[in-house]
């Protein structure tokens, strides 16, 4: 057992999911929860930090930053799933930098529909509630099912149950 890598875009479900696994008994972490992810300015490196108020998430803040996590994170991560199962559930810009280091990726698919209602819904994040950045992620879903198979990635429906979703990423990953 290893670790296992929980993808899918913003919305799909993926806080949700580490939630229930932990009840389970999993180890999972999220890459928002936990604060293993935060932003980076794009062109110096500067971890700029994980909570950066919506006001200041401009379009253009936005192509000057991204959310990423650092190759050792992932690294020490994999190192403390030996022998175990691990889950990381989160999604970041640069995570084709460490998806070999996964023993399983799975990513989490949702219709437009289903996205609009979580992320104008939510109350644990305000990702996608602004109008520039819930464009963003529609645009981004029209093709995230494709990209994600193409890099190989197993994909899980996530608009049913919780319950019945994690017990399909339990199935994939052989735990």
């Amino acid at each position: 057992m290893t670790l296992i890598y929980v993808t899918g875009i913003s919305g799909a479900g993926k806080s949700t999911v580490r939630n229930e696994l932990i009840r389970r008994g999993y180890e999972a972490y999220g890459t928002d929860e936990d604060s293993i992810a935060a932003f980076y300015h794009n062109e110096t490196g500067a971890r700029i930090g994980n909570d950066v108020a919506s006001d200041i998430r401009t379009e253009q803040w936005r192509k000057e930053h991204s959310w990423k996590v650092p190759r050792k994170v992932i690294e020490d991560l994999n190192d403390v799933a030996r022998g175990k199962p691990v889950f990381l559930c989160g999604v970041v810009s640069n995570d084709a930098d460490f998806w070999e280091l996964f023993a399983h990726v799975i990513a989490l698919t949702v219709d437009e529909g289903t996205l609009i209602r979580r992320l104008r819904g939510r109350t644990n994040n305000d990702f996608g509630k602004s109008d520039h950045e819930l464009r963003d992620v529609l645009a981004w879903q029209k093709n995230a099912d494709d990209d994600y198979k193409r890099l190989g990635a197993e994909l899980i429906d996530s608009t049913r149950p919780v319950a019945e979703v994690v017990d399909d990423i339990i199935a994939v990953s052989g735990v």
